[in-house]
């Protein structure tokens, strides 16, 4: 459970400036890692990207996160994989071996499902580049889950990343909430950046929250039927209610 959601957003931010900031400003790996500079950096990435993964749906599991950030949809380019034959461990990095880069479609992802495919994200390739005048620069990074691996991978450009994920998170607030609770403890709570409490917000509110994915459907219709049955309320009364 995270108590201050606020604090808890403001550390992810400052963990992404930080890396940013190590990687345009000295960029040279520490002396046991120098080495192996590539590996460093990939390292740093990841610790990076899924500190900011995890820490999404942390706030999301602890109602920490509005609803509208969650649906908030994020530019990223889609590549179809080639044939039958998907990336394992070993070569999960050779992207254009398995996966069509000439049949490359723009898409968008909800937050909340791009923060999912990063938790259980099975190929993730940073590129980097940079100059003497820029310094290092993250430019974009393939991305996809263990099951999406199967149909296709996402490129990501780092800076859509931050502007458009990274910065609508870390500086959301949760003004107002839906909240439903069954007798033995259990909660549904759907947070939201907006205070108005009228029923027309409310049903929008679920509406979204419902439609942010299957997983969000079942568990809502199942709830709301547990708790109807919990307070003596009609069975075929609207979910929303």
């Amino acid at each position: 459970m995270i108590d201050d959601g606020g604090a808890y957003k403001l550390i992810l931010h400052r963990a992404v400036k930080r890396f940013e900031l190590d990687l345009r400003e000295w960029p040279w790996p520490p002396a046991h890692a120098s080495e192996d500079w590539v590996t460093y950096w990939r390292v740093r990435f990841e610790d990076t990207l899924f500190r900011v993964g995890l820490g999404v749906r942390k706030l999301i599991e602890a109602a920490k996160l509005s609803v509208e950030v969650q649906e908030r949809p994020i530019s990223v380019t889609f590549l179809p994989i080639r044939d039958e034959y998907f990336p394992g461990a070993i070569d999960q990095h050779r992207i254009e071996k398995f996966y069509d880069t000439e049949a490359a479609r723009p898409d968008r992802l909800p937050v909340l499902v791009l923060c999912h495919a990063i938790v259980h994200s099975y190929v993730l390739v940073p590129r980097f580049n940079g100059s003497a005048h820029t310094g290092l620069l993250l430019q974009d990074f393939y991305l996809a889950s263990d099951r999406g691996r199967k149909k296709g991978v996402y490129l990501i450009e780092w800076r859509t990343f931050v502007d458009e994920l990274v910065r609508p998170v870390t500086s959301d607030a949760v003004n107002g909430i839906v909240m439903r609770r069954l007798p033995n403890g259990e909660e549904l709570r759907i947070p939201s950046a907006s205070p108005d409490a009228s029923r027309e917000a409310r049903d929008r509110l679920v509406d979204l929250y419902s439609n942010l994915s299957q997983g969000n459907a079942k568990s809502f219709d199942k709830f709301m039927k547990e708790w109807r049955a919990a307070y003596g309320l009609p069975p075929d009364l609207e979910s929303k209610s």
